[in-house]
């Protein structure tokens, strides 16, 4: 069910942190890869986005929560209200180990009902020891939302759901497929009471409906010799942007955010990891130079959505409760 916002209103930004650790992202999966020195340099983007007034939620895998030098950087501004926290599974790292290691176990969504839900609420007691609060947001690992996790967050009390990354389709990975998602916020769940807002993507180009078919068959890896996602981007057949800094520029972000606008979003998801701000620990950053770059996009689009869009910056919560208040579901 649509949860949407008039389009005479000003738009809306979230950002949020999938908040992890740092492991080696074309490695097989690794229980023992839990290390989060990546922690300790979030300073920098924290800062820009107070700068803009924006409060952005990170939401804390296990390796975070359970290690000081994961939660303690950004205790502080959690505690301040300059920042908010909720819970991210990954499933490799999260006790309890009883499923096998595999890039289909890497959904949470994918687990037994049973096990995903321990997962989920071991990680939830353990960011209330570290935070001092019970997280009510929730954001799936690698964007694993499967067919039992509506009824598992209902049922531990959660409010917000970030998991849908449209228009990305992980079915080749055994992952869910949000290739059919629009960006817009919606209400599900049994008694309508979870609030979903999805990452901020879209196919963009005159390709229209054809653009996901299309799209997949020119990204195929045999094709890749071809650079065909390039040419068709180039030539404006289509163009698959999400809402982020890593792996985009500016104005692709801009670009995507006009059109989105255009079809009357009014709710924008900006989204990233932390160890992207460690360079060398994504493929996004790599080194000083790169992160340099890097926080530049987060700059140069915080400008041209507070600035010429006259956004204003929300968190989940807050914008649960103010579709709420227009006359949206309430538990």
């Amino acid at each position: 069910m649509p949860a949407l916002l008039p389009t005479d209103e000003p738009p809306r930004l979230l950002v949020v942190v999938d908040t992890e650790e740092e492991f080696d992202w074309g490695a097989p999966f690794d229980r023992n890869a839990t290390t989060v020195e990546a922690m300790s340099h979030q300073n920098r983007a924290q800062r820009l986005c107070a700068d803009f007034g924006i409060g952005p939620t990170y939401v804390v895998d296990y390796p975070v929560a359970s290690q000081e030098a994961g939660y303690r950087p950004i205790g502080d501004w959690v505690a301040d209200g300059a920042a908010t926290v909720g819970a991210h599974l990954h499933p490799w790292v999260s006790p309890p180990f009883d499923e096998e290691l595999s890039p289909r176990n890497s959904f949470p969504g994918n687990l037994p009902r049973r096990l995903e839900a321990e997962k989920l609420a071991r990680l939830s007691e353990q960011i209330e020891r570290a935070f001092g609060l019970t997280p009510t947001v929730y954001k799936a690992g690698r964007y694993g939302f499967g067919g039992n996790t509506a009824s598992i967050l209902e049922q531990q009390g959660f409010e917000v759901d970030l998991s849908a990354n449209p228009p990305y389709d992980y079915r080749s990975e055994g992952g869910p497929d949000f290739s059919g998602f629009d960006a817009d916020p919606y209400w599900f769940g049994d008694r309508r009471r979870l609030l979903g807002v999805p990452s901020s993507g879209s196919y963009v180009g005159w390709l229209g409906e054809s653009a996901h078919g299309v799209y997949r068959r020119a990204a195929q890896p045999g094709l890749a010799w071809s650079r065909l996602p390039g040419v068709l981007a180039r030539i404006g057949a289509v163009d698959r942007l999400r809402l982020s800094p890593e792996g985009f520029e500016a104005h692709e972000l801009r670009k995507l955010t006009r059109h989105l606008m255009d079809r009357g979003t009014r709710v924008f998801t900006f989204s990233y990891h932390s160890p992207s701000l460690m360079p060398g620990c994504t493929p996004y950053v790599r080194s000083t130079a790169e992160l340099g770059r890097f926080l530049g996009r987060f700059e140069s689009y915080f400008e041209f959505f507070f600035g010429r869009l006259n956004g204003v910056p929300t968190t989940p919560l807050e914008l649960k409760s103010v579709l709420e208040s227009r006359g949206g579901p309430t538990p």
